[in-house]
């Protein structure tokens, strides 16, 4: 067989080779950058901060309430105890309770309102846990079937390294590193066949002794147009 033929089939599984890396940056890519997952995982941890301020609420106002129910029970302790005679200060205790228990009545009001807000904020951050487990569940199945997919084009990857070592086996060294500057320079594809008396790789047209001197057994013929291998058959 000619150079060119096995420059010709070394094209072939070279440009193979190179739509299989190809695919196999693509699914790597896609498992790392999965929206559906970032999404439902921003979702969730935002149902759980809303959820965590409500409760910091919820437990600054129960502490307040506490305080006040404990000077409110100093208070009316002191009011009733008998100890205090002079009128002014009965009637500022008098007034002191009677703010303590209107500031308690609205702490309390809120603390209804805040726990309305806690126990929806908590249905929220359960139905995001089971969205975010639901999503998880399916990006996990869909990956399952990107890694079989991204197996089975490892395997083909080795079976046409093997295959492209046996060929390379059959080209001289000087010519193997023409047909290596060429793939750098012409965007992986170094070796074209002849269509319709064209170059399949440009499409400018070759002359019949240009077709005849692709098919030589003996010569490596360039196009004349952009200068890749030419292959006739």
């Amino acid at each position: 067989m000619s150079q060119s033929f096995h420059l010709f089939q070394l094209q072939k599984v070279d440009t193979r080779l190179d739509q299989i890396q190809q695919r196999i940056n693509s699914i790597l890519l896609e498992i790392e950058n999965d929206a559906r997952l970032q999404n439902a995982r921003e979702q969730h941890h935002q149902a759980g901060e809303k959820l965590s301020q409500i409760q910091r609420e919820l437990r600054k106002i129960e502490h307040e309430v506490e305080n006040r129910r404990l000077k409110l029970e100093q208070s009316e302790a002191n009011l009733y105890s008998g100890r205090i005679k002079v009128p002014k200060e009965l009637q500022d205790l008098q007034n002191e309770v009677a703010f303590l228990k209107r500031s308690i009545a609205g702490l309390e009001d809120q603390q209804i309102e805040i726990m309305i807000q806690l126990e929806e904020a908590k249905n929220e951050y359960d139905q995001m846990q089971k969205f975010l487990l639901q999503v998880e569940a399916e990006v996990s199945q869909s990956q399952a079937g990107l890694m079989g997919e991204k197996t089975r084009l490892e395997n083909d990857q080795q079976r046409l390294m093997i295959e492209k070592q046996a060929i390379i086996s059959q080209i001289s060294p000087h010519i193997l590193a023409e047909y290596e500057k060429l793939r750098q320079k012409k965007q992986g594809i170094a070796v074209a066949s002849v269509e319709d008396s064209s170059c399949s790789a440009c499409g400018a047209g070759l002359t019949p002794a240009q077709c005849q001197s692709a098919r030589s057994p003996s010569t490596i013929f360039y196009c004349p147009s952009c200068g890749r291998i030419i292959y006739a058959g």
